[in-house]
């Protein structure tokens, strides 16, 4: 059986030569209204209409999703509003080997490489056991982000509901697997790249996302670059106001590869700052994913073997651990 490791990441020539011949092009845009509020013939044209995204690329822009506009702009500020204060005072939420949340900064490093980790994060996550870190001198930072975080969770539900109906599953096919779910947001800014940066440098590199679906909120600046199946990379370049979904590894595990978890990565040479604002939606730890039964018809084999969402859970924070230790 096929199993891809935790966050997938893939560096190939053919990857660097690939993204400087591809022009910018857009991904599908899908209006989540009919979904949200129309009959059952839009709610599964919208459905269908996403299926088809997922099986494509994988990554389709998010229009008419519910969430207001001076939510997501607010979270912006918020995230604008950390990372310009003080070095000092970013330090006291940074991350540490006992507490994954807060601040995670790049490793200082002197050259830049194909290896390179050009971003920072900040780590806010629902029902966690340790408890998410706030910036004391920011008083909108915490409620803003618990706002932003509980738009994002019931998105994700009815995005989950789209994702079943798309695949002739009834809706409430994941609900149960999402009564207490451990999802992450993270709020990361890329510097822009050095001009002199090599064509094989990213601020991100070439990876897949583990959870089942991510909403990923683009601040103005572009840079987000999406491999399509033919190895071509696509630019996905920012809509205000809409999001991009994409599917992650748990999700095509479940799909039992229907749905394709696909390789993107974040290149800013622009020249200016990046923010961008995704949530990783998971389902519980308790759960254990494996392709559904539902779908394996027709004598077909299951190609993903079972995993437990905890492991995933470990995983992450020994990552995390690890980073904040070095």
């Amino acid at each position: 059986m096929e199993m891809w490791t935790m966050s997938r990441a893939e560096q190939s020539a053919d990857d660097v030569a690939a993204a400087a011949a591809v022009e910018a092009q857009s991904l599908p845009i899908i209006d989540f209204a009919p979904f949200l509020d129309g009959n059952p013939d839009d709610r599964s044209a919208t459905a269908h209409a996403i299926a088809q995204a997922c099986r494509d690329t994988g990554f389709f822009y998010l229009m008419g999703h519910g969430v207001p506009s001076d939510l997501i702009d607010a979270m912006f500020a918020q995230s604008r509003a950390f990372y310009g204060l003080p070095i000092e005072e970013r330090r006291s939420v940074r991350t540490d080997t006992d507490n994954v949340l807060g601040w995670a900064p790049p490793r200082d490093s002197d050259s830049l490489s194909r290896n390179t980790r050009l971003f920072h994060q900040y780590i806010v996550q629902l029902g966690v056991d340790a408890p998410n870190r706030w910036p004391p001198t920011l008083p909108d930072f915490a409620p803003t982000s618990e706002r932003y975080l509980a738009a994002m969770h019931d998105l994700s539900l009815e995005l989950l509901k789209a994702f079943a109906i798309g695949l002739g599953l009834p809706e409430a096919t994941f609900a149960g697997a999402f009564r207490a779910p451990p999802s992450r947001l993270n709020l990361l800014y890329q510097p822009p790249l050095p001009s002199a940066a090599a064509g094989d440098v990213s601020n991100m590199v070439s990876h897949t996302d583990e959870g089942p679906i991510t909403i990923l909120a683009q601040g103005a600046t572009g840079g987000l670059e999406v491999k399509r199946r033919d190895g071509s990379w696509i630019k996905a370049s920012p809509i205000p106001h809409l999001f991009i979904i994409n599917v992650g590894d748990v999700m095509m595990w479940w799909t039992n590869g229907r749905y394709l978890s696909n390789f993107h990565r974040v290149r800013n040479r622009s020249g200016v700052e990046r923010y961008s604002i995704p949530y990783f939606c998971y389902p519980d730890p308790t759960v254990t994913v494996a392709p559904l039964t539902e779908l394996l018809t027709n004598g077909e084999a299951p190609k993903y073997p079972a995993i437990r969402i905890a492991d995933l859970l470990d995983n992450f924070r020994e990552r995390q651990i690890r980073h904040a230790a070095g």
